[in-house]
Parts: structure tokens; C-alpha cells; sequence
């Protein structure tokens, strides 16, 4: 297995090393987290910034060097971030009523294949819309959001899958495919699926959101009615107060509203309803040399996933795959929820920066059913 070292901007070959039985690839939607290899060389021709893909490997990885660390004469440590994070830069949104996919290609476009800076664009990067997906964002006035967040945010809640592979040419490395397309199937698995082994479930320590109440700004003159709307156990959001899915135990939430926010509240309630509905930490290992799930293969980040522990049932999102020192298995998180203090810490940050954001998020997913395991 080797780790190829190329030049971030042209993507011409660098360098490459053997990669030592000793690695970690975590591979995570809602946290920047490091994978790390040891190649055996001393002295490498990379720089942090560099694309390192992965290569003879089970699985396909490209990343981008985060830090180069010299451990011994014949050994470097090599710590890289997901390739996604290379569009972690800051860009202005609007609010957008149309094709999902189509949006989110032309920022890619805009910021990658035709900026005015041209030591940001990426000549090797081929985007490929693949999908149609009608929906609906709507941001707060002259907002400023990174761009990588926005591809969360969509993948989260249109079932936009957004994947890289690399292409070749008689075996040489000539460009890096960025793939958005439709999450066709999702999975419904069962917590004594024989493959599933060191299952822990985690549910956050504040119960479901499942009633959020709107009332109106005192300078209010068009809209001045209160607005209730409910989380019901399908999955969708009702205003009937009486509706028999009604959650039995109430956990409600308040914001005010303006006149022009008034006709973007069902968004906004959606957006509030999916990020609760996600507040859990389930984590297990599973066994790659099953026939039936095999992650990064038929089940990827951002999957949708119906997990089901005896008499409860988890409506989840795959946020996290890992592989340590091999691929004969496969660690899994889903939902959104984190238990480790470094990984609580980030994800207060970032909650605490998507905050002010005011973005509503009118979701056009669907029950998808990819089988029962």
C-alpha cells in the first residue's frame, strides 16, 4: 500500500512511500478529524498543503497533508485531512428556491473552476452533477458562510451524496472527480446484525426537540399571530395539535419572528427539527468481509440509516467511518451527537458559529429503503 504525494495546485507528481501496518483513517461529517500514516522514508518531497491519495489500498482515500513529522532516519509521520476540506473557505450565500444539486455545482464552479484567483482554481477537478433534487435554503442578508458547511447542510437533509475518486492514465494520477449525486437507498439495521460487534448507543443528555413555538416581534405589523409547529414520530412536521403521532412527551423550543420571517418558518422549524432529531451517538465495529454492509462500498457517509436497538428506533445519518491498521473492520458513528471533551469542544464551536447563521433548510427527503439487516 502507497501513499502518493502530489502538487496541490497542478496535482503533478511528488513523491511516495510504502505505508507501515501501523495507520488511521477517520473519514467525519460533522467534525474535521486527522487520519494518520507512517511511510518509510526519511526525507519526503512534500509540503503541508500537498494531495496524498492512497493507493493498492481497500478503499479509495485522497486527502491533503496537514503535517509532516520526521520520526526517524527511514520513517515519516504523515497527518492529513479529508480532501472535502479543501473547500473550507468562506464564501457569501443567498437564499436559493430550486435544484439543490445545481446550486451547490455552481459554487464549486464559481470558486474553484473559474475564481478570479487563479492559484485557487483547480484545472485537475472535474465536477459532475449527477442528481435533481428540487428544495429550498434561505440565509440571512449578506451572510458569510464556509462553503463546506453549506455541503453538510445539504447532504444532511436533501440526500445529496458527495464523493472524490481519483483518475488515471495508463496508471498515472490525472485529475480528482468530485461526484454529487442522489443517496438511491437507505439502510434499515438492527442492532444483532451478526457483523455489528462493540455497539454503543449514546443519546444525548437533553431530550428530542418536538415542538417549536414562534411568537411574534412587538413591531410586528403584518404577522402577529403565535405559530406552533410539531415533530411527529413519521419523521414529518405538522401543526395540528391533536395529531395522533404527536410525541407524548413535549420538549418545546421558542424563537420570536419578524414580518419577513413569517413566510420561511416551516424551513426554519425543519432545520431545527433534523438537527435535534440527530442529537444521539451511536458507535459500533463492524465486519468488513460481511456480503450484506460493507462500508465504503454500499453504506458511505451520509447514508441514511434506520437503526433499530430492541424496542427503539434511531432515524440516523452514517456521520463517521474509521480503519485502524487494517480494513477487516470498519468503525461506525451515527447521529450527530459526540462524546469524547475534544470532540464536544469542536462541535460547540462550530454550533456556536452556525448559530447567528439563521439558515432554514426545507427538506425534500423521502423513507428510503436500501433492505433490512
Amino acid at each position: 500500500m502507497q501513499l502518493i504525494f502530489l502538487d496541490r495546485n497542478t496535482l503533478i507528481y511528488k513523491d511516495y512511500g510504502y505505508v507501515d501496518k501501523v495507520f488511521e483513517i477517520s473519514l467525519d461529517l460533522v467534525i474535521i478529524q486527522k487520519s494518520a500514516f507512517m511511510v518509510n522514508k526519511g526525507k519526503l518531497n512534500a509540503s503541508v498543503g500537498d494531495i496524498v491519495v492512497l493507493k493498492d489500498a481497500s478503499i479509495q482515500y485522497i486527502g491533503i497533508v496537514e503535517r509532516l513529522e520526521v520520526s526517524d532516519k527511514h520513517q515519516t509521520s504523515v497527518s492529513t485531512l479529508d480532501f472535502r476540506e479543501i473547500f473550507s473557505i468562506d464564501i457569501p450565500v443567498q437564499s436559493f428556491s430550486g435544484d439543490i444539486a445545481s446550486y451547490l455545482e455552481s459554487l464549486l464552479i464559481q470558486h474553484f473552476k473559474s475564481s478570479s484567483d487563479i492559484l485557487q482554481n483547480l484545472s485537475y477537478l472535474t465536477i459532475l452533477k449527477e442528481a435533481t433534487i428540487q428544495g429550498e435554503l434561505s440565509f440571512e442578508p449578506d451572510k458569510v458562510l464556509s462553503l463546506a458547511s453549506v455541503m453538510e447542510l445539504i447532504t444532511k437533509t436533501y440526500g445529496l451524496c458527495l464523493s472524490t475518486e481519483v483518475t488515471y492514465i495508463r496508471g498515472r494520477i490525472t485529475g480528482i472527480i468530485f461526484r454529487i449525486s442522489e443517496v438511491n437507498r437507505g439502510i434499515k439495521l438492527k442492532s444483532n446484525f451478526m457483523a455489528i460487534q462493540d455497539l454503543v448507543i449514546n443519546d444525548s443528555s437533553s431530550q428530542m426537540i418536538n415542538k417549536l413555538i414562534y411568537y411574534p416581534k412587538i413591531d410586528n405589523i403584518s404577522y402577529k399571530n403565535i405559530v406552533n409547529y410539531y415533530l411527529l414520530m413519521s419523521g414529518e412536521i405538522s401543526q395540528d395539535i391533536k395529531h395522533p403521532l404527536r410525541y407524548k412527551s413535549v420538549r418545546a423550543k421558542s424563537f420570536t419572528y419578524s414580518d419577513l420571517d413569517y413566510p420561511l418558518l416551516i424551513t426554519k422549524a425543519r432545520s431545527e427539527m433534523i438537527t435535534s432529531k440527530l442529537d444521539h451517538n451511536i458507535t459500533f465495529s463492524i465486519r468488513t468481509d460481511n456480503e450484506v454492509v460493507s462500508p465504503m462500498v454500499n453504506m458511505n457517509l451520509g447514508d441514511f440509516v434506520e437503526f433499530i436497538n430492541n424496542d427503539k428506533t434511531y432515524d440516523s445519518i452514517l456521520t463517521s467511518i474509521k480503519f485502524i491498521n487494517g480494513f477487516y473492520q470498519a468503525f461506525i458513528t451515527l447521529g450527530e451527537y459526540r462524546t469524547k471533551l475534544t470532540e464536544k469542544i469542536q462541535l460547540l464551536n462550530k454550533n456556536v458559529n452556525s448559530a447567528v447563521s439563521n439558515i432554514s433548510i426545507s427538506t425534500g427527503i423521502t423513507d428510503l429503503d436500501g433492505g433490512e439487516f
